[in-house]
């Protein structure tokens, strides 16, 4: 069962510094605030979301986190393929 993450964009004009989002949907006008999160970053939050709903908690037990790993590792670490992830990234 595929999670769904409400997301819209968060861009940064570069003369100004000032941040305009980028929400054709309007998910987020009434919201009083928001996350922002690089792209790369939020694919991988999504895939470990689905990753979390399929899997039986078992290899989460046997997860060694170091403080300096990478949120990347986490779904090598649990024991996902290149394949399966391709698979995780197919359900978007």
């Amino acid at each position: 069962m595929p999670f769904k993450i409400d997301s819209a964009i968060v861009k940064k004009d570069m003369d100004s510094g000032k941040y305009d989002l980028v929400d054709p949907e309007g998910k987020f006008s009434q919201a009083d605030a928001l996350m922002v999160i690089n792209s790369d970053d939020f694919i991988t939050v999504q895939l470990i979301i689905n990753a979390i709903l399929r899997n039986d908690f078992k290899a989460w037990k046997d997860v060694k986190w170091e403080g300096g790993d990478s949120l990347k590792s986490l779904l090598v670490k649990l024991g996902y393929g290149k394949e399966e992830i391709v698979e995780m990234l197919k359900e978007f």
